[in-house]
């Protein structure tokens, strides 16, 4: 069972989401979404890199866990890199009597450390360090039909970035939670950042 390209599909919905620029400014101005967005994906690079070729079905036990290291690095699109580290545990639940894959829970714990991260917004480069770094914490509930999640699918980034561009200089805190849609095909962001309310879905 590999959820990789479910999560990637999300990513693709997010980063549809663009940049846009308050006109009422004469200040640049970053949009909230691409910033979270950048560190989003750099999260699912390092749940696919954990989970990618690793079947978590191994033998037909009523219950087995899983337990399996996670070590990314995805490359900026201007240049810098972000680095995941941590682990993916849970537990899969198997039928003893039919062999049917009955669903199971996964638990991310991963670290994000972020050097000189460059991205696009408004035809404007911008770069992001760590603050020292970011935390991802994360629940997924795989359903029994192995393609779905449960209503508990959940991600959560906490801690502070800074951010440099043309004339823009800020230090970013953090604390989303993205709950993701049953069939991983978008979800809804809440929660703060730069000391901002967000609320959205895509």
């Amino acid at each position: 069972m590999n959820k990789t390209l479910v999560l990637l599909f999300f990513v693709a919905l997010s980063a549809m989401m663009g940049c846009k620029k308050d006109k009422n400014e004469s200040a640049p101005t970053l949009d909230n979404k691409v910033l979270i967005d950048e560190v989003f994906k750099a999260g699912m690079t390092g749940y696919s890199s954990g989970m990618g070729g690793k079947s978590l079905i191994k033998s037909v036990e009523s219950t087995y866990p899983i337990n399996v290291s996670v070590e990314s690095t995805t490359q900026g699109p201007e240049g810098g890199s972000i680095h995941v580290l941590g682990s993916i545990t849970g537990t899969m639940n198997i039928d003893d009597q039919t062999g049917n894959f009955l669903g199971g829970t996964l638990l991310l714990g991963l670290t994000e450390t972020i050097n000189d991260y460059g991205f696009m917004c408004n035809g404007q480069k911008y770069v992001m360090n760590g603050d020292p770094y970011l935390s991802l914490t994360g629940t997924f509930t795989i359903q029994p039909d192995g393609n779905t999640f449960g209503t508990a699918s959940s991600m959560h980034f906490g801690g502070g970035v800074n951010v440099t561009g043309p004339g823009y200089d800020q230090t970013v805190n953090m604390d989303i939670t993205i709950i993701i849609n049953s069939n991983g095909t978008g979800g809804t962001v809440s929660g703060t950042i730069g000391g901002e309310h967000v609320n959205y879905t895509f």
